[in-house]
């Protein structure tokens, strides 16, 4: 299996230049001189593999025995989510397209907690459930990104975890500027505003898949949230927090992060104006 993904993502890498060139561009806005062209390229080709044993993992999802699947998960800090449950406030749990973040989450749903996933629906109906079923088959729930504020505070109300992915591109409207590899980066304050007004504990998810193809997750202590007299610095700050916790671990695993996506387009459209 590992030569058929080593060889689809080099054909998919040598035929998909619009891809090929935003995760290039990306990793050297990212990451800079730490790499030269040949070990950015390198790199590069990793990112197309990884997504390639991602795909083949997603229909396993669909198909394997949910006790197989449940083999592949190493859970490492479990009670921290405990110790955020019992708040009785519910959890956020934020979480980066890094890893295998889809089966890490179904299989802790599966085998801990069902989760809430919020997500923004597939715009191509029969992907939409596809997808859909994925994630639901252990147990969790989707919530739809857009207009889904209502329901996500009912499930917080009800002591659930609540996911939610903060690594992506956002609106102007949507979002707030941290820096992100050193860079301003607009990023989705929701997780921090919930937080501050309503003492909702946030505590980050993340995902690696491992040497031996099993899949961690560790779950972070819940990140503090200070209260001035300054609610704008007080998200902000909390919204840094979140995004220098997902820049530590992409960078322990760069390979294993989506490059792919235009992170940087909100600020530095030049970077992408091409493509």
């Amino acid at each position: 299996m590992m030569n058929v993904s080593r060889f689809l993502a080099r054909l998919w890498y040598t035929l998909d230049r619009r891809h090929r060139l935003i995760t290039l561009r990306n990793l050297e806005f990212a990451l800079g001189p730490a790499l030269t062209p040949a070990a950015r390229e390198e790199l590069a080709r990793q990112v197309f593999e990884h997504f390639v044993r991602f795909f083949f993992e997603a229909v396993g999802m669909l198909f394997l025995p949910l006790a197989t699947l449940r083999r592949r998960l190493v859970v490492i800090g479990h009670e921290h989510a405990e110790a955020a449950l019992r708040q009785g406030k519910g959890v956020l749990a934020i979480v980066a397209h890094a890893g295998n973040w889809e089966l890490t989450g179904m299989i802790y749903g599966l085998a801990y907690h069902p989760l809430a996933i919020v997500a923004r629906r597939h715009d191509h109906p029969v992907l939409d459930r596809l997808i859909r079923a994925l994630r639901e088959r252990g147990g969790n729930t989707m919530i739809p990104k857009q207009g889904g504020l209502k329901a996500i505070l009912k499930r917080l109300q009800q002591n659930d975890i609540v996911g939610m992915a903060i690594d992506q591109n956002t609106t102007t409207k949507g979002g707030i500027l941290v820096d992100f590899f050193g860079r301003r980066a607009r990023t989705t304050p929701i997780a921090a505003i919930l937080a501050r007004r309503f003492g909702v504990p946030v505590v980050p998810v993340l995902s690696r898949r491992l040497p031996d193809g099993r899949h961690l997750m560790e779950i972070k202590p819940p990140l503090p949230m200070t209260v001035t007299a300054d609610p704008e610095e007080d998200i902000r700050r909390q919204v840094q927090l979140q995004s220098d916790i997902i820049e530590a671990w992409i960078r322990h695993s760069p390979e294993q992060w989506l490059w792919l996506h235009k992170r940087w387009k909100n600020q530095y459209p030049e970077l992408y104006q091409d493509l």
